[in-house]
Formats: structure tokens, sequence, C-alpha cells
């Protein structure tokens, strides 16, 4: 079941920049090859120029980057109490960007719904597929609120907030197949959104903990605008990036 926000005539647009580690950082963790033009073979000779987490493995003949991502399982603090470590497979379709005639330079998406998993962190890794991109939609919280006092989230521990979505603080990126990514525990974030040419697809494996409780397993916020119009939320992507894809 999912939440409805009024939003009447706010309207909130950003534009989406592409992923790196250090703009995502607030909200989760981007995984990729640091160094994809480093062979393994080449392992001794640059290992000085690797980063810290880097080691040689499988005789020689892999790099391992350890500790990539932060994994929680907060589940503890749930009605539940109990969790199990979950991994599923989405299919996801390229999702159509309405295209303005009065802005050449940007296509746009609606962000029409964010949800969190407060209990959990949720990794989505890329499979190869026919979508080669994929748009991530993130927001901060505002503090708590007599909308979400029925929504369960752990105690004395440091969500990026507790309440609603913040859609001041909404950002956006845009990620390649190179890199998955982790949602942090109680994020505010937008099903995913796959980028690419009509009827093709980008494959995900997705990780998180779930106790099977929904409103512990995902929360769900949906916007309104004025008269039950779309929402004015948008997010505008450049249109030279997504004609590389």
């Amino acid at each position: 079941m999912a939440l409805t926000i009024q939003l009447g005539d706010q309207e909130v647009q950003v534009t989406a920049q592409p992923l790196t580690q250090e703009a995502f950082s607030p909200f989760g963790n981007v995984i990729n090859n640091p160094r994809p033009d480093i062979h393994p073979s080449e392992f001794s000779s640059s290992s000085s120029s690797l980063p810290s987490n880097a080691v040689s493995a499988n005789q020689g003949h892999a790099i391992q980057y350890r500790h990539v991502s932060r994994v929680r399982n907060l589940y503890d603090q749930a009605p539940t109490r109990k969790a199990d470590a979950v991994m599923s497979m989405f299919v996801c379709s390229a999702r159509e960007l309405s295209r303005a005639d009065d802005d050449a330079a940007h296509a746009t998406f609606t962000v029409r719904v964010l949800e969190r998993h407060p209990f959990t962190t949720q990794t989505f890794s890329p499979v190869s597929s026919t979508a080669r991109a994929y748009l991530v939609v993130v927001a901060p919280s505002l503090p708590p609120s007599e909308l979400d006092k029925d929504l369960p989230v752990p105690v004395g521990y440091d969500l990026p907030g507790r309440g609603l979505p913040d859609l001041t603080g909404l950002q956006a990126f845009v990620a390649t197949n190179a890199q998955a990514v982790t949602y942090g525990a109680g994020t505010w974030h937008a099903p995913m959104v796959a980028l690419g040419q009509s009827g093709t697809t980008l494959d995900f494996v997705v990780s998180q903990f779930m106790s099977g409780a929904a409103v512990e397993d995902c929360q769900l916020v949906e916007f309104e605008g004025v008269l039950g119009q779309e929402p004015g939320v948008e997010v505008r992507v450049p249109r030279p990036r997504l004609e590389k894809l």
C-alpha cells in the first residue's frame, strides 16, 4: 500500500548527472571496476597505483577489490525481528521519456513514485542485456511527521532520515551497465528506470534482506499534482547522453 502525497502546484526539476561515488555517497555506494585499464596479469607491476583494497586473487588471474559496498541488515529492529538474504532478478524495460519541443537539449522523466527499504541496503547489479544505461533518482528525508508515524523504521540507527522524501534535495544520475549501485538503508529512490531504445531491456540481479512483511520491506509514496494530475517532479536527461546509449 502506497502513501499518496498531494503536491498541488509544487514543481521540482533536476538535471541528471553522470553517476560517481563522490556525488552519490550520501545515498549509498557505486560499484565498478576502478582500474579497467589494468589486466590482472599486471598486478605486481601496477599494485602501487591500485586502490588500497586491491589484492591479487585466483592464482594471479584476478584482481579482487574488497569491501566495495556496505551491506546492512537492520531487521533486528523491525517488528518481525528477522529477515532472509534474498537475490532476485529484475528485467526492466526501457522507459519512454517525454521530449518537449521547447527544450531541444533534454528529454524528461516524470517521477511519480519513490520507495525506501528502511531495514536493508539494496544492490542493483546490471547483467548484460539490450539496454546499456539506467537512471538513478534519490532524495533525502524530511524530519518525522504525523504522515509517516505508522511507517516502521529502525531505532537508534543513523538513517538518511526517518520522514517522507524531501523533494527539494532530489538528485538524479545516469549510470552505465558497468556500474552497480547500492541504496543505503532508508534511502528514498525511484524504482529502476532503464534507459534505451524502445523494446530494449536492462536486467539486474538485486540483493537485499526481506522479512516478507510489506510495510517493513518496501515503503512507497506516490505523488499527485493539482486535482490528481501528473506531479511536477521532473528529471531532465541530456539528449547527447541519451544518443550515445
